[in-house]
């Protein structure tokens, strides 16, 4: 009997607890799925909440414009020239006798460069005027007698041609004298002698090159898109490699490009008297353009259409509008834009997130 109750205790001890696993196990898994949906949620509001807010609470920052007059600038470079560069030639045949000018120094108008060998000039021009003189006491005295009848037209007439034959000779005659002395016939720097005393040379040949450096024009190529803004008189400064910087005016625009760059020359002159700019430097221009109204802003703000025109977000009833804008100058972090309305909302950080013509919300911050 005591051991039928012993197997009897053992059956409900054995129902016990495979009654307490099953409801465990049962339990377990209810709570199991209830957290994986829980963690499934969770996740989910994590991923849509971003996109929500983007789409729905947003919030751009926004300032008011607010814009000043801003120097328009066009840069370019280019090279210096020399104002003119004249090759000064012989006139007359002859042998160098003396050269009276120094390669390197300046030199005025009518200054002697080079002597030539006079020859026989002198006396020939001394027998010339002498028989000038005997020419015209003769035409005198036919001129006199035709007064008094007692000489013929046809005399008359010979005479006076004589004389001017006479004074034609010896008019060549100076001028030949004159020739075998080369003078220079502008102002400038005396940069090249050609010749050598003792040379004998030709009518024609080059002896010296002088050139005109008190004002030196600056070439520099500008483009198309905005040689049109460029005036005659516009201000330059002009900054030349290794020499400081210079301001200058815009003395030509070219009115035919350049057809291998397409650029327009545009010529600067600089004043040199003090002679320490030369021809052939390497020069950077910046040309005063005009001024206009330009509002100050960070590039990171503005976006680039499709057709490649810079643009900038403003709020106009609490929607974006999209404007052109055109940059007048750039900095290092600002651009200076005009296109903008005076007391415009401009908006700045996230309005890349905002559609042309959608609902914005925005919050005023400092211009700076």
């Amino acid at each position: 009997m005591k051991s039928k109750s012993s197997y009897l205790l053992a059956g409900v001890v054995a129902l016990v607890v495979a009654g307490w696993m099953l409801s465990g196990y049962l339990f377990g898994k209810a709570d199991g799925a209830a957290s994986q949906e829980s963690a499934l949620a969770t996740a989910t509001s994590t991923t849509t909440a971003p996109t929500v807010t983007v789409e729905n609470g947003l919030l751009v920052s926004a300032v008011v414009v607010k814009n000043q007059p801003i120097t328009r600038i066009i840069r370019a470079s280019g090279v210096s020239e020399a104002k003119f560069e004249m090759t000064v030639s012989a006139n007359a045949d002859g042998q160098i006798i003396s050269l009276d000018a120094v390669e390197g120094n300046d030199v005025a108008a009518g200054d002697v460069l080079v002597r030539l060998d006079k020859g026989t000039l002198a006396e020939q021009i001394n027998a010339a005027k002498a028989n000038l003189e005997v020419a015209k006491r003769r035409r005198e005295v036919t001129e006199r007698l035709a007064k008094e009848n007692f000489s013929a037209p046809l005399e008359q007439a010979e005479r006076a041609a004589a004389y001017a034959t006479a004074e034609v000779n010896l008019r060549k005659l100076e001028e030949q004298l004159s020739d075998t002395v080369i003078v220079a016939p502008v102002s400038g720097l005396l940069e090249t002698l050609h010749v050598e005393k003792g040379e004998r040379v030709r009518r024609d040949t080059a002896t010296a090159t002088i050139l005109g450096l008190d004002i030196l024009p600056v070439v520099v190529a500008v483009p198309q898109n905005e040689v049109s803004r460029i005036k005659l008189a516009s201000k330059v400064k002009v900054q030349i490699v290794g020499n400081g910087s210079r301001h200058g005016t815009v003395s030509k625009i070219a009115s035919k490009s350049n057809p291998a760059t397409r650029t327009f020359d545009v010529t600067i002159d600089l004043p040199n008297q003090d002679r320490n700019l030369r021809a052939g430097m390497s020069v950077e221009a910046t040309i005063d353009a005009g001024s206009l109204q330009a509002f100050a802003m960070s590039p990171a703000h503005l976006s680039v259409a499709e057709n490649g025109i810079l643009t900038a977000k403003i709020a106009v009833d609490g929607k974006a509008v999209t404007l052109p804008v055109e940059v007048i100058r750039a900095g290092a972090e600002t651009v200076f834009v005009s296109g903008l309305p005076d007391d415009a909302i401009l908006l700045t950080v996230g309005q890349g997130f905002v559609e042309d013509g959608a609902a914005v919300n925005y919050k005023l911050t400092s211009a700076s």
